[in-house]
């Protein structure tokens, strides 16, 4: 009985552990869907108070506040979402402004694919084709970008008891 109450001791820690594992995967997604958001805000905010307070055309305000609304992305994932702060940052940066570059180029695929090959208005095309490129394509690819820090929090994370 002795063997048999180890093996089950010994399958309920790895079920435990894989389940905690599963649970910080899901809620960093969560944190980043969150810093997505928050980025989202930042962008609009910034193009708002451009174009109504400091009377800026519309398309002349929109380049400085996609690079509001990125840097607040950037930020928020090194520092909220993949606690990467002590990574190189100048890797991060590169890694990152390459990501959004091919994100664009991808988001603004799937919004043409959405509007002419579906009947999906545009309106649900924007958010829709950005979510699956974000959860297929920038996502994933941040999580490279941010890898290091990573392998050091979990080493610490494991190391560190109750």
């Amino acid at each position: 009985m002795a063997a048999g109450g180890s093996m089950l001791c010994c399958v309920s820690r790895q079920s435990t552990s894989e389940d905690a594992s599963w649970l910080a995967s899901v809620l960093r997604f969560a944190r980043s869907l969150a810093v997505g958001g928050a980025a989202t805000l930042c962008d609009w905010a910034t193009l708002a108070l451009l174009v109504e307070l400091g009377h800026w055309r519309e398309t002349s305000a929109n380049v400085p506040a996609l690079l509001v609304g990125a840097a607040a992305q950037f930020f928020g994932c090194r520092h909220l979402v993949f606690a990467a702060a002590r990574g190189n940052l100048k890797r991060q940066l590169a890694g990152f402004a390459a990501v959004e570059a091919a994100t664009l180029a991808l988001n603004g695929l799937a919004f043409h694919l959405l509007v002419t090959l579906t009947p999906a208005p545009y309106w649900m095309a924007r958010p829709t084709g950005t979510f699956v490129v974000f959860a297929v394509f920038s996502y994933p690819l941040w999580k490279l970008v941010f890898r290091g820090s990573l392998k050091t929090l979990s080493v610490e994370n494991q190391t560190a008891g109750p």
